[in-house]
């Protein structure tokens, strides 16, 4: 028989989802072009431009936290710049969309660049000034800028983890990969052909060395309720791909909560920012547990402004496949991770799902007693973070980054030199 009836139906949903996504863009674009009316003069690439190195942003302020954790990175690479006489402005920052480039005006004193159009990306990427250019994601845009062949583009990523994104084929097109450690060399080595350690430079996660202070809600809270110890939950979104859905919020994110403060833990809630950008369910599930914050004095809606002093004030952290996991590591205290419950999402083996105690889909085993275990063993954690991060003694990790930047654009100068010659 004919599913005609059901075929039209679903034509007319997909139909309807197609305007909407039209409709959207057309507003998004709309609202970038009014911005860009409005932009000064200031914000578009001077011929008096003399960066020796940059970051490039291609995409727009929903992934704008990618960028905005290596800042502080960025500033002190270009403060070290300076003092080697590179210049007044040594390190730039290029980004395609309008309102991101007044948002990172607000956030750093680096010079904001904006292009929308190949001519300015030109006359930005070709000065004769440049060495190197810095990628914080996989953007698609990114190849936009990668046709340049004259600075050195260098992989960044915004975040420790492993993910499949993390082992992408597209590492390839960089000159060089910052890695985070020993494990994520030897994931990128075990998976990808003609990938050599040459090309792949150990710097640790640089913006955990960021001086940090606890904030003063935090304060106010310890002293409304100090009872229990404290437990970080930060649950990640639900991704863009079945391969990339590591998101578990909308399964177990509420018994979770309710499962640690029953046990008596207090409890940091910080979810993605991205959560619910895909997936109505994962919004709601955002609001529910926000809701048993709301109503329990022991537990703590986390919207402070970036993630660092959690690490200080937590006893123990509970995280899905995400940089807030690797990046805890640095404490050296607990960690549980919970399983993605999508069974197409791709977990590569003999990681942290391998190494810790484990939230799992089909496990009957409860969140507070996963806790539990974890506070049980936690020698092990110390080689975990050397495993993963390397030497997290203060300062070693922005130092190994200064280092690296500094190797690329020597190298990338002796490299330049050699041409000449010939």
């Amino acid at each position: 028989m004919s599913n005609l009836p059901g075929d039209l139906s679903q034509q007319a949903v997909k139909g309807a989802q197609f305007v909407q996504s039209a409709a959207k863009l057309g507003a998004q674009k709309f609202r970038d072009r009014i911005h860009e009316s409005r932009l000064s003069a200031d914000y578009y690439p001077q011929a008096t431009d003399a960066f020796v190195a940059a970051a490039y942003f291609g995409v727009g302020m929903d992934s704008v936290y990618q960028l905005e954790q290596w800042v502080w990175p960025f500033e002190q690479l270009d403060a070290e710049l300076k003092r080697q006489g590179y210049g007044e402005h040594p390190f730039g920052i290029i980004v395609r969309s309008p309102i991101v480039a007044e948002h990172m005006r607000t956030v750093t004193n680096l010079p904001v660049r904006f292009s929308r159009l190949t001519l300015g990306l030109d006359a930005f990427m070709t000065s004769t000034h440049m060495r190197a250019v810095f990628y914080v994601n996989q953007a698609t845009p990114n190849f936009q800028a990668l046709r340049y062949p004259d600075p050195a583009h260098v992989h960044l990523s915004h975040g420790e983890s492993e993910k499949i994104s993390m082992i992408s084929n597209q590492l390839k097109a960089y000159d060089y990969v910052f890695t985070a450690g020993e494990a994520a060399r030897d994931r990128i080595a075990r998976t990808l052909y003609g990938m050599s350690d040459e090309h792949m430079l150990d710097v640790g996660r640089p913006q955990l060395d960021r001086p940090r202070s606890i904030p003063d809600v935090w304060g106010d809270f310890v002293s409304a309720e100090s009872n229990g110890a404290v437990v970080f939950y930060a649950p990640t979104w639900e991704g863009d791909s079945h391969s990339m859905a590591y998101g578990a919020i909308a399964d177990n994110g509420e018994s979770i909560v309710t499962g640690l403060l029953d046990a008596g833990y207090r409890v940091i809630f910080r979810p993605h920012p991205r959560i619910g950008v895909m997936r109505s369910d994962f919004a709601k599930a955002v609001e529910d547990v926000k809701d048993i914050i709301d109503s329990d004095p022991r537990a703590f809606m986390d919207e402070t402004a970036d993630v660092s002093w959690q690490f200080d004030v937590a006893d123990v952290a509970v995280a899905e496949m995400s940089s807030v996991a690797y990046d805890w590591l640095s404490s050296k205290k607990p960690l549980v991770m919970i399983e993605p419950p999508s069974s197409g999402a791709e977990v590569l083996p003999g990681g942290l799902f391998d190494r810790c105690p484990v939230l799992r889909a089909d496990d009957n085993l409860n969140i507070d007693e996963l806790v539990a275990q974890a506070e049980s063993d936690e020698v092990a954690y110390t080689g975990l973070s050397q495993h993963y991060l390397g030497d997290t003694s203060p300062g070693a990790q922005i130092e190994r980054f200064i280092d690296a930047g500094k190797f690329v654009i020597e190298r990338r100068n002796e490299e330049r030199q050699q041409k000449t010659d010939v």
